[in-house]
């Protein structure tokens, strides 16, 4: 492999740009937009693109740093999270290019284009971890390419195992966390052809809340979505001071115009002087939530596999009642789940191109639990048949790579995240989320 000079942004310090990171939010409050700072940054010395800003500040915002927290023992990651979405980008560029990739040219990109020296033990478990395995090309000279056999294989066994179980009968759901977050949005607009991509001058609220879904597999949307947040002007109890009364009145009067009963918003922040803006999932939420309704709760439900639905190895969803909790494949949970493979995507999609203002927070997050609510009653049977019930070999190969067999989303975002940081033409990939 030729040697490759390294992308400026990875040459800075992690507490540089967590510093530039966290400077944005403040300097777009003061109305000076990302490309602004940027430029700034630019005649400073300090290249940052645009992409590689946009996850920072994503990241800061979603977990409070740029980086994923350390585990309590163990050695430190070789390569953060921002550096493995280029890694995989890479390797995607060099199967599009028909170049073979190879542990050892996978250890030299990371040495040479991302300061990280890497040992071929090492580069076999990222590349694993990232949902590569060594194929044979066609000169037989073994490569690293996405390994949608594997992929799909897992899939439609998972399918059998259900059905051999049982657990594909009767009521089924699937429950999910999805967030109102806008930070990373790419906002449609028209523009000239060939002509330079348009800029948004829109803002967006602080605050990311979080909201609870479960597709119910016989459609019926027993459980419409709910939100948390620490924003206080979700608060329907505060009394006395003028503002709180003006911010109670525009709450009651856009869920009565969205169609969202008062019990779905729920404030979980202090009683005073709340200070947090993200609000992240955890088990207590579900509970929470499922409080809100009462229904039968006999039945199957499927979900990741992560800590929220799994507090200290326990089913959270069969403290609340349900008979058996089913996870997904961690390696395939996002194209089995009708939550995250459709729901969550078609809704929001709606959404951002909706023209809502997205400074308005109350405004915007009802918008969204309409959105999700109306193709919740729509879709909501038809994803869960796609995914789970109808599922075969051949549509789980189709999840994952999409109906024209070229390439699924993810693939696109880590190619336009390889390319912007080596500074190569880059063109955003279609968006497959629309029903």
């Amino acid at each position: 492999m030729t040697k490759k000079s390294k992308y400026p942004s990875t040459e800075l310090s992690t507490d540089l740009r967590e510093l530039i990171a966290r400077l944005v939010g403040p300097l777009e409050a003061r109305g000076m937009s990302r490309a602004a700072f940027r430029t700034i940054l630019a005649e400073a010395k300090v290249t940052v693109p645009k992409s590689s800003l946009d996850r920072w500040v994503h990241s800061h915002l979603t977990t409070g740093t740029l980086f994923t927290a350390e585990k309590a023992s163990g050695s430190v990651p070789l390569l953060d999270d921002d550096q493995c979405e280029i890694a995989a980008g890479w390797v995607l560029a060099q199967n599009d290019s028909n170049q073979v990739v190879s542990l050892a040219s996978f250890s030299t990109f990371c040495k040479e284009a991302l300061g990280v020296e890497m040992p071929r033990s090492s580069a076999h478990e990222y590349l694993y971890a990232l949902g590569f395995s060594s194929k044979m090309s066609q000169v037989k000279t073994s490569g690293f390419t996405v390994d949608v056999d594997t992929l799909s294989t897992m899939m439609w066994d998972w399918k059998r195992e259900r059905q051999r179980a049982g657990d594909l009968q009767g009521l089924l759901a699937s429950v999910d966390f999805t967030f109102t977050g806008h930070r990373t949005d790419r906002r449609q607009s028209y523009a000239p052809t060939g002509g330079a991509q348009p800029k948004s001058s829109l803002g967006c609220s602080p605050f990311t809340n979080c909201i609870v879904t479960v597709v119910w597999a016989d459609g019926v949307n027993r459980t419409p979505p709910a939100l948390f947040t620490y924003n206080g002007k979700f608060r329907l109890d505060r009394v006395g001071r003028k503002a709180w009364v003006q911010e109670k009145e525009k709450l009651q009067g856009a869920l009565v115009r969205h169609g969202i009963e008062a019990k779905r918003v729920i404030y979980i922040g202090s009683e005073k002087n709340e200070t947090r803006a993200y609000a992240s999932e955890n088990a207590d939420l579900l509970h929470r939530f499922f409080a809100l309704y009462r229904i039968r709760r006999k039945g199957v439900v499927f979900s990741d596999n992560g800590t929220a639905f799994f507090p200290g190895g326990r089913s959270a969803l069969e403290a609340v009642g349900f008979v058996k909790h089913v996870p997904y494949p961690a390696l395939v949970h996002q194209h089995l789940s009708p939550n995250d493979n459709r729901l969550h995507g078609a809704a929001k999609t709606k959404w951002r191109t909706s023209g809502v203002d997205f400074k308005d927070d109350v405004e915007s997050s009802l918008a969204l639990l309409n959105y999700l609510d109306v193709d919740l009653e729509t879709h909501g049977s038809t994803y869960f048949e796609r995914n789970i019930l109808d599922l075969t070999a051949e549509s789980a190969r189709e999840l994952i790579r999409g109906r024209s067999g070229q390439r699924s989303q993810v693939d696109y975002d880590r190619l336009y995240a390889y390319k912007s940081f080596a500074g190569l033409d880059v063109t955003p990939g279609p968006r497959k989320d629309v029903p």
